[in-house]
């Protein structure tokens, strides 16, 4: 007998997914795969609190333990989905297991990017998306070691801090001129470049790795322009790619994910996708968007739930991230479109935050130590598309009222 909801993919998405079909349908068959070996768990700690050993294994489990037992929700753990048949609605699984289905949901996240240079697979040589991952890193990072981090995205710099904190001597090598460069002009990321140096990382930016060396066992990093620095192992962070092969292989439409409507419902009419790997019709970008944040991944989960067993509803959400280098908090909304960046507030520890605007429009914000309040304001701001022309002044000022502007 076919499982109604087949969800292949054992994250935050897929597990939101599963949790919000249960409660709006106490008799639902739901089957979740995942290629884990481990139940559903929280990505964010892996770079900072889990690495550091301020979290437990068991502290950062989604549920606690015997939960889906309870509610009636199958795991099958350590089971690669290898083919979805959409013709008998059938998943396959790599030990030749079959799940029939008569919807499915992906959630099928993605994997780091791999560094295509000599020495890539040498003992010592890590990337971060796992709980093993993180593990693997945490016991490399012995007080005194030495460690090079490529790669100054999120990722990167949330391991640099860790990693310095764990008393770790870390370089970062960042191929462009600085760090975000994405969302960040030089005299932003010249602050947040300092403020990590003050705390004992080292950058290298402008540069890009030619090869890592050793013969069995790392020994050090070669650059393009002739530097070698040496460590005991290497983190490598420049992206994820969106595990779409499943997807492809199976017809369905892809372009940088796994192309989903309003609906998340994807180019056949019973499967869905959610998470880091759909690309999805953002409203309030006015675009179609591939985000790989966690508030996204579990707004997916509960919209897709809402849409199968309810009234269909859009994808009405601004999407936001958040991320903690040694004791800066920023929270990130919307999208970095810009024509102009303003700086509310002088830039400190003490809190200030970056505004993204295009036009008289308020596109996306970069909270530093920010509060709360006025980042829940500012967000209502990009959201309602409030005409902000000529207030640009105001909008730097941080003793001008958000709540105010809210007014038009």
């Amino acid at each position: 007998m076919p499982t109604q909801y087949a969800i292949i993919g054992g994250g935050l998405a897929g597990r939101e997914t599963a949790k919000q079909l249960r409660r709006k349908d106490a008799e639902a068959t739901i089957t979740v795969i995942c290629d884990e070996p481990h139940e559903p768990y929280d990505r964010p700690p892996l770079s900072k609190e889990f690495m550091q050993g301020k979290k437990t294994r068991q502290e950062i489990f989604l549920e606690k333990p015997g939960v889906y037992a309870e509610q009636n929700i199958e795991l099958r753990l350590g089971s690669a989905a290898t083919r979805l048949d959409l013709d008998n609605h059938v998943v396959e699984l790599a030990d030749s297991a079959t799940v029939p289905f008569d919807k499915a949901i992906l959630a099928t996240g993605g994997r780091p990017i791999a560094l295509p240079v000599p020495g890539a697979e040498l003992a010592g040589v890590h990337y971060l998306r796992t709980l093993d991952d993180s593990e693997a890193i945490g016991a490399a990072a012995a007080a005194g070691s030495g460690a090079v981090v490529i790669g100054g995205g999120f990722i990167g710099m949330e391991v640099a801090a860790t990693l310095s904190q764990l008393g770790v001597a870390v370089t970062v090598i960042e191929e462009q001129a600085h760090i975000w460069s994405r969302f960040l002009d030089r005299r932003l990321a010249d602050f947040f470049q300092h403020y990590c140096s003050a705390r004992g990382v080292t950058f290298l930016c402008g540069t890009r790795v030619t090869s890592i060396d050793g013969s069995d066992q790392v020994t050090g990093v070669t650059t393009e322009d002739g530097r070698t620095i040496p460590c005991d192992f290497v983190c490598i962070g420049i992206g994820i790619r969106p595990n779409i092969e499943l997807a492809a292989e199976a017809g369905l439409a892809t372009d940088n994910g796994i192309v989903v409507d309003e609906f998340m419902q994807t180019s056949h009419a019973d499967v869905y996708a959610a998470g880091d790997v759909i690309n999805y019709p953002d409203p309030y970008a006015g675009t179609r968007r591939r985000v790989e944040h966690w508030s996204h991944a579990s707004y997916c989960g509960r919209l897709i739930a809402g849409n199968l067993t309810s009234e269909a509803k859009p994808y009405d959400f601004l999407a936001f991230a958040w991320s903690d280098i040694f004791d800066l908090a920023l929270k990130f909304a919307g999208e970095p479109a810009f024509d102009r960046i303003l700086v509310r507030g002088e830039m400190s520890s003490a809190g200030f935050c970056v505004l993204y605007m295009e036009g008289g429009l308020l596109r996306g914000c970069l909270a530093v130590n920010g509060d709360v309040r006025e980042f829940a304001m500012i967000k209502q701001l990009i959201q309602k598309r409030i005409d902000l022309g000529g207030k640009d002044a105001e909008l730097e000022n941080p003793a001008a009222d958000v709540k105010a502007m809210l007014k038009g």
